[in-house]
């Protein structure tokens, strides 16, 4: 068999943001210039939880749809690497010679803030070094900035933590999105006139609570919908878990049983504790005719 000629970018891309398609397209151009394969290695965990432990930021897509976001963005291979503390105490030179192993390694495409080896101890001068060495070329990027201040994961999560959806959005390059399986609730928003699908969140970050502007992909179109996140104030005997309601308009299929992905387009309001549900009732009509004139443009999946 054939070993295969390869350009690696590497890094957790959380998010798949801006930052990380700089990357993945700098890692493509360089592959085709070097009659390469453009791979991705990443992690099933971030490095640092391995490392320090303490609690888990959650991650802004799930692992999978990250692989997934990552190869419909160009990466031929996605290799992802179970990251251990044994494999953190592997040198820069060993870290590099077990790329090298990988196959014909043409070629390194990283960030210009890059740290590896044991203890961050290589960066991209080292790097560059190494590949002058072993006859690889390395190509560093420039981190992305957003309205002056470095698109990143964290900032990202901060946003949609803040309801500044839009914010996050545009660092991501598309609406932020949150999948889970819908399941059965306790049918309260039918009885006030409003049907919701209920949703199982998958392990992912969820924003802010509030009411949102969305949309809701089901068979080729997309349609719009109000998603309330956050426990239900307003009804008493409601056991006020944190739970994601989507009022889908214009469509009246069953969505019993089905993965439904959820893309935020627009932060309305806060969740609110209304005196009664008539009220409640009266202000879903008004956030429904805001969401009714949210923009479909752009999206694609």
């Amino acid at each position: 068999m054939a070993v295969k000629s390869i350009v690696f970018t590497i890094g957790v891309f959380d998010g798949v943001h801006l930052g990380h398609q700089a990357l993945l397209r700098e890692t493509a151009s360089l592959a085709k210039k070097l009659k390469a394969e453009p791979w991705v290695l990443t992690f099933h965990d971030h490095p640092i939880h391995i490392l320090k432990g303490g609690p888990k930021i959650p991650f802004l897509l799930t692992r999978q749809a990250t692989f997934d976001c990552l190869k419909l963005k160009g990466a031929k291979e996605v290799h992802v690497l179970n990251f251990t503390k044994v494999f953190s105490q592997k040198n820069p030179e060993q870290f590099v010679q077990w790329l090298r192993a990988k196959g014909h390694l043409k070629g390194i495409v990283v960030g210009d803030n890059f740290r590896f080896g044991k203890g961050a101890q290589g960066d991209v001068r080292l790097l560059t070094q190494l590949g002058k060495h072993h006859g690889f070329e390395v190509k560093v990027v420039k981190r992305v900035s957003f309205q002056g201040k470095v698109v990143s994961s964290s900032r990202i999560r901060e946003a949609l933590a803040q309801g500044e959806t839009d914010l996050a959005n545009r660092m991501l390059g598309r609406p932020y999105a949150i999948e889970g399986l819908v399941v059965h609730g306790k049918q309260v928003g039918r009885r006030i006139g409003f049907p919701t699908a209920n949703l199982k969140v998958r392990e992912a970050f969820l924003p802010k609570d509030g009411v949102y502007a969305c949309a809701v992909k089901l068979g080729s179109k997309f349609y719009r919908a109000g998603m309330n996140l956050g426990c239900r104030p307003t009804f008493k005997n409601d056991d006020h878990h944190r739970q994601a309601e989507v009022h889908l308009l214009h469509y009246y299929g069953q969505l019993y049983g089905k993965k439904m992905k959820v893309h935020l387009l627009d932060y309305v309001r806060p969740e609110k504790k209304f005196a009664s549900s008539v009220l409640l009732v009266k202000q879903i009509k008004k956030d429904l005719a805001k969401i009714q004139k949210a923009s479909l443009a752009g999206l694609k999946t």
